[in-house]
């Protein structure tokens, strides 16, 4: 069998690295029923004690596939919101309910459906950028794993206190561009009314302008392609080594 030169295995090497960001890329976004959302935001406010909760409705009903996740990210605008821990998109809670509401006290008083797992089993958080000056801790209603903690953040009640200070409660930031994906207990069917209620801390208008989208698949981050490039170059540089050993 024909050696193959070190030239010619950096050249596969590097195919193979595209080959698998193209895979990964493409594991990732091939789904049957992905929707980006539109709300409508409902009247008056609610929320903990500063009460400045608005609350946003998207209209699930009819969509065409059932539900089996939801991802929310930050618009990565660099405005609203404040600096440091509390940056960004303020996100109070979520809920998913048959029933159809206006105003945003009701939405609060709505029971929901039983389909979100808060723990890190069913709520995966990336967080984003903070903006200057940043603190030292992660952002606000995360753990210093970098997990969302719902003792905290509280993320099925519409109940954020939305200050800057020791007495923010209810809710989670995300940072400048962070992400947070609920993967739904069961998927939910969409061929009765079915509604989306979001709330926001500080009402800054940061949900419309951010992405939203629900899917027909359980989400799954995929490694990072430089993860798995490293991963790879680990792999050769291993088999090289192991070759010379040899010839020696």
């Amino acid at each position: 069998m024909q050696r193959l030169s070190v030239p010619l295995i950096g050249n596969i090497l590097t195919l193979s690295l595209a080959t698998v960001a193209m895979t990964l890329t493409s594991a990732y976004s091939a789904t049957a029923g992905t929707l980006d959302l539109n709300f409508t935001k409902l009247q008056g406010l609610t929320g903990g004690n500063s009460g400045m909760t608005g609350v946003y409705r998207a209209d699930l009903s009819n969509l065409g596939f059932d539900i089996s996740s939801i991802a929310i990210t930050d618009s990565n605008s660099a405005i609203g919101g404040a600096p440091g821990k509390f940056t960004a998109f303020d996100f109070d809670a979520i809920k998913i309910s048959n029933v159809l509401v206006n105003n945003a006290t009701d939405a609060k008083n709505l029971s929901g459906l039983n389909v979100f797992d808060f723990t890190s089993s069913g709520t995966f958080f990336t967080p984003g950028t903070q903006r200057s000056p940043v603190d030292p801790e992660p952002l606000f209603g995360v753990s210093g794993g970098g997990i969302i903690d719902n003792s905290l953040a509280t993320l099925q009640n519409f109940d954020g206190n939305s200050t800057a200070d020791a007495n923010a409660f209810g809710f989670v930031s995300l940072g400048d561009g962070g992400t947070v994906v609920f993967n739904f207990k069961n998927p939910i069917s969409t061929t009765s009314p079915l509604y989306l209620y979001i709330g926001e801390a500080g009402d800054n208008g940061e949900v419309v302008n951010g992405r939203i989208t629900v899917s027909d698949k359980l989400r799954q981050v995929p490694e990072p392609t430089s993860l798995a490039a490293v991963s790879l170059l680990g792999i050769y540089f291993a088999v090289s080594r192991k070759k010379k050993t040899k010839a020696a």
